[in-house]
Formats: structure tokens, C-alpha cells, sequence
């Protein structure tokens, strides 16, 4: 049996260094160039690309059987009629991207756990990050991040099954639920990591000061504004005025004296609204940079939500209550308790005094 057409996917040509489309038109590879060197635009490309694409059929919006449905048809109109309107629509963006590049011209009734699974391993081994072609081994994604893509097929079917564009929706199962990394820096490995993001441009360390003493999320920090920032009365508000909390709450924390001291010193030389800025212009991801500089200061596997964690554990390992943590982090209750109560120094120690207390 022949293999189906892959879907239209980026490629970087290093020859021409830009990014172009690859597609596949009437059995014959094809290439478009997007004209542009910066993946976030030559993303954005893509999805003109698809729309195009998909309003080209007149029937584009008749109801369809699962094997009329092509994964590709089906993932353009959750990302050019829905993702628009959510909070992350680059994230979405880039896991359709990875889809649509295996999916293809598979339809919705391809999808069983079979194809699931295929799609799992090839995300797993030799699926790269970016999934483009250069000179370097392939490798693999981390499960999680297979496990967010499916999410997005998975709603993307879904979609269009609500939308009166599909009959039935199959059912695809969730990846297997794994145990949290309980990875934390300890206070030296934090204070090797501060000395190594000086070397970096300043972002990263205002960024890596940000993450570690105030616990906030990558997307939190990058989007947080000078307006937001009270260093009068010590707070942080990273909740943009008029977004609504989601179940990622960003809460309004105080600001320990080390921060406090970086951020005085950035709002003097600050020439935009933005906290996080390179060359006076806000960055959408200081991903790279942190990496460099845990590269620098010898700390493997080290991410930005390693820091957020380690927020955590350390006041938890002093004694600080689950519901303090709980509203420093934005986490409900239950879920600090469940990551950060086994570091508190009073964990479980009426069990323990329990069983060393002599029968009677």
C-alpha cells in the first residue's frame, strides 16, 4: 500500500536560508518559499498557506464522514476559525505545524491507536523539535510534549465534529500520566546560576531573578509590563488588566529584596512598556538565553519551570504554609500540597512521633 501524502510542513533550506513550505501537489514534491528567516513569521506563512488552501474547495463547509475528513482540512479550520480566540495561539500553531507534517492527507478515520501510537513513536525518536532539516542526528521530543500535540488533534476533530463539518469524532486516548520531575536547585546550584546569567545579555538575568524569587511561568514573565510592576509598594500584578484568570493563575506576589534591587536598576534605563526587553524590544522567549546560561554554570536539564519549582520547594522547606505557597504560585490547594508538603521539615511528624511513642 502506498504511502499517503504528508501535509504541507516548513522546511529551512540552509542554502537559501529561509524557511519554505513543502507540499505535496498531484503525487509531485513541491516548495514555497515564505521569504522569511524567522520561524514565528514563517508559521504565520503556513497557516495562510493552509487557508488558502481550505477555502479553495466550494463544499470547504459541507458535513462530511470521518473518511471524507483529511487531518489536514480538519486541523486548518481549528486554526484559522478557533485558535484565533485563544489565549496561546502560537503554541497551537506550532504543534499543528508538527500534525500536519506526519497526519498529511490522512483522514479522520485514520486515527486509532494504532496511528496514535505510530505518531508517538516517530514524535518520540526521530521527530526533533523543530522538525526541520539540518546536519545534526535527529532526536526525539519529550513525551509531554507529544502528549499537548494530541490534545490539539484531539480538539481539532472535535471542532469540527461541533461545528456540523464531521458526522462522528473518533476517541483519542491521553498519554499515560506521569509523576512530576521533582527537580529543584538548590541554594548554591540558584547562586551559580545568578553569576552565570551575568555574563548573559541583561534580559536573561532580569529574567532568571523574575522566575526564580517570584516562581512565575515563562509566558508570565516575557508578557509581564513595567505598568504592572509597583516597586513603591513591592508588588508584581501579572495578571494583564481585563484577561480573566484560567486555570494558569497569575497571581499578584510581593517582591523579595534581591528582585527588588534588579528591578530598581532595570526601570531606570527602561525605554519600553515591557519588563523583559533585547534591544529595546520585547522578546517572546528568553528559552535560548536561559539555556546558555545553565550550560555556563554547569546545571544539566535545567528549564525555567525548574525554577518555578524550586520557589516552591524552598519555601516549603522552610516552613512556609500550603496556602501561602499556594497563592504565591497560583496553584490550587490540593496541587501544592501534593508537589511541596513532603518538603516541609514538619511532614508526616505526627506519624513519626506516632510510631516512636512506646505502648502503654
Amino acid at each position: 500500500m502506498p504511502r499517503k501524502n504528508s501535509g504541507p510542513h516548513l522546511v529551512w533550506l540552509k542554502s537559501r536560508k529561509k524557511y519554505y513550505i513543502s507540499f505535496t501537489d498531484k503525487g509531485r514534491s513541491r516548495l514555497v518559499s515564505t521569504g522569511e528567516r524567522d520561524s514565528a513569521r514563517a508559521q504565520a506563512a503556513l497557516a495562510t498557506f493552509l487557508s488558502a488552501r481550505a477555502s479553495s474547495g466550494a463544499d470547504s463547509g459541507r458535513l462530511r464522514g470521518p473518511a471524507e475528513l483529511t487531518i489536514e482540512q480538519a486541523l486548518v479550520w481549528y486554526a484559522t476559525e478557533h485558535a484565533p480566540d485563544v489565549r496561546a495561539p502560537r503554541a497551537i500553531g506550532v504543534a499543528i505545524e508538527r500534525l500536519s507534517a506526519w497526519w498529511g492527507t490522512r483522514t479522520v478515520a485514520d486515527v486509532n491507536k494504532a496511528t496514535v501510537a505510530g505518531y508517538r513513536r516517530h514524535r518520540e525518536t526521530t521527530g526533533r523539535g523543530r522538525g526541520l532539516s539540518r546536519k545534526e542526528a535527529a532526536r526525539g521530543v519529550a513525551p509531554a510534549t507529544v502528549d499537548r500535540e494530541l490534545v490539539v488533534l484531539r480538539a481539532a476533530i472535535n471542532w469540527a465534529h461541533a461545528n456540523n463539518r464531521l458526522t462522528t469524532a473518533p476517541k483519542i486516548e491521553g498519554g499515560t500520566e506521569r509523576p512530576p520531575r521533582d527537580r529543584w536547585l538548590t541554594v548554591a546550584e540558584a547562586a551559580g546560576l545568578l553569576r552565570a546569567a551575568r555574563k548573559s545579555p541583561p534580559h536573561i538575568l532580569l529574567f532568571t531573578a523574575l522566575a526564580l524569587y517570584t516562581g512565575a511561568r515563562h509566558a508570565a514573565i516575557v508578557e509581564l509590563t513595567w505598568d504592572r510592576v509597583d516597586l513603591r509598594a513591592g508588588t508584581i500584578r501579572y495578571l494583564p488588566a481585563g484577561r480573566a484568570q484560567t486555570a494558569k493563575q497569575r497571581p499578584t506576589v510581593p517582591i523579595p529584596r534581591p528582585l527588588l534591587i534588579l528591578l530598581r536598576k532595570a526601570r531606570k534605563t527602561a525605554k519600553n512598556p515591557y519588563v523583559i526587553t533585547w534591544r529595546n524590544r520585547p522578546v517572546e522567549s528568553c528559552r535560548t538565553g536561559f539555556r546558555t546560561a545553565a550550560a555556563r554554570a554547569g546545571l544539566a536539564g535545567v528549564t525555567p519551570h525548574v525554577l518555578r519549582h524550586t520557589a516552591g520547594t524552598w519555601m516549603a522547606q522552610r516552613g512556609v504554609d500550603t496556602w501561602q505557597i499556594s497563592g504565591f504560585l497560583g496553584h490550587t490547594e490540593s496541587r501544592t500540597t501534593a508537589l511541596y508538603k513532603h518538603h516541609s521539615p514538619e511532614y508526616l511528624d505526627q506519624a513519626r512521633a506516632g510510631m516512636e511513642r512506646r505502648r502503654r
